[in-house]
């Protein structure tokens, strides 16, 4: 992975909740009278959410503009301009990779009439998707004010349902208990470190051998794969349980699998969550390599992990 890309976007109705911890994540789940709907009653149960946007740039260091946009999305995941946005946060941030503090845009989706418009035109747009949930979302774009026609952008799925059957919940964000690592049979500890911050003492990041082959596998806790509750057209409701699942990305190197996880297969069998890494080859220095585990699960709910080695000549 060598250009400037949005790793992934999550939202929470928790900000103060760290990430790799259970946190209420991009669905809100509501009392709704569906035969006389009540606006303010609507309005009232809303929560306040972040949406924070994940970024890396590791060939080019320089300084980055952002802007997030809430709105219905269009087929592309681009906001449809023939209904309402609401423009949720603009900034500047540093060099992603060499900043020694993280630079994440973040901004608060406070609920107001202009959001509720939004709701109402998406259920106005289709009826028949509303009775899962009403579908909207925020798009991130990112550019370098150099440059502004070389944006790139990504959206963040959010969604608002009637709590339809009774017992029905809000989705949470994954997480996992730790990620396990190991070179040839001997465990690595990998630490939740960004290359920048190499120099701390708290970051004490492990060293491989250029060409290494390490293996990583995400140690998932107990019930992060929520049951839940959707409802049918016939009026009752189906139980399902979440899939998960991994996509790896580093700024060097290579992956067997770049995604992993997902459903069982055929013979009932959890799919494959790990992946090996291939350390680069050919480099005459040591050098930093920064890696990424983002966890997602079909909900919207994503979690993302970032660490970092060191790789010997």
């Amino acid at each position: 992975m060598l250009d400037l890309r949005i790793l992934a976007m999550t939202a929470s109705l928790d900000p103060f909740v760290p990430l790799n911890q259970p946190v209420a994540g991009p669905e809100q789940v509501i009392d709704v009278d569906l035969e006389h709907p009540n606006p303010t009653e609507i309005l009232a149960q809303l929560a306040p959410t972040t949406i924070c946007g994940y970024v890396a740039d590791p060939v080019a260091h320089r300084e980055l503009r952002w802007k997030m946009t809430v709105c219905l999305l269009d087929l592309d995941d681009r906001c449809d301009l023939t209904h309402p946005v609401i423009e949720l946060g603009s900034g500047l941030l540093g060099d992603p990779d060499d900043s020694v503090d993280p630079q994440v845009p973040c901004a608060d989706l406070i609920p107001d009439q202009t959001l509720l418009t939004i709701l109402r035109e998406a259920v106005m747009a289709n009826p028949v998707q509303a009775l899962g949930g009403i579908e909207y979302g925020v798009v991130l774009a990112i550019d370098d004010p150099a440059m502004p026609g070389a944006a790139v952008y990504a959206a963040k799925h959010l969604r608002l349902a009637a709590r339809i059957p009774v017992n029905r919940e809000r989705n949470t964000n994954p997480f996992i208990s730790y990620l396990d690592a190991a070179v040839t049979g001997i465990g690595l500890l990998i630490p939740k470190c960004r290359c920048a911050n190499a120099l701390s003492a708290a970051c004490d990041i492990p060293t491989v051998k250029s060409g290494a082959v390490v293996t990583l596998f995400p140690v998932e806790p107990d019930h992060v794969r929520e049951e839940y509750f959707a409802p049918k057209l016939d009026g009752s409701a189906a139980k399902l349980e979440e899939t998960i699942t991994y996509q790896w990305l580093a700024a060097n190197g290579s992956f067997s699998d770049e995604t992993t996880g997902g459903g069982h297969d055929v013979l009932g069998n959890q799919s494959l969550l790990g992946t090996e890494w291939h350390a680069p080859r050919g480099h005459k220095a040591q050098i930093l390599v920064p890696l990424w585990m983002i966890q997602r699960d079909e909900r919207y709910g994503v979690n993302l992990l970032e660490t970092c080695l060191r790789v010997d000549p």
